[in-house]
């Protein structure tokens, strides 16, 4: 029995492969967009360009250390998320 991606691939007249590779483009551009939005959000709730400025405002008691640490370890982690999306959106 023929697998989703070969059924819808069929029906669409196209190669399995190139839906396959069409998916995962539409799926890593969709994530990294959600990624980038959460990115956004985090900063203007602070009102920084990066997580360095971030970590700075809070090293100078300009911003509560409350919840401010736990949003630099998420934009930190966000960041990273994005490098690897990019990254596999090259290939």
């Amino acid at each position: 029995m023929a697998g989703i991606i070969e059924v819808v691939a069929r029906r669409l007249g196209i190669s399995p492969e190139r839906l396959e590779r069409e998916a995962l483009e539409v799926w890593l551009r969709r994530k990294l967009a959600l990624v980038e939005a959460e990115i956004a959000e985090i900063l203007a709730r602070y009102g920084v360009r990066s997580a360095e400025e971030l970590e700075e405002r809070i090293r100078r008691g300009e911003v509560a250390e409350h919840p401010a640490w736990e949003d630099l370890i998420t934009l930190e982690r966000l960041f990273e998320e994005k490098r690897k999306l990019s990254e596999a959106l090259r290939f």
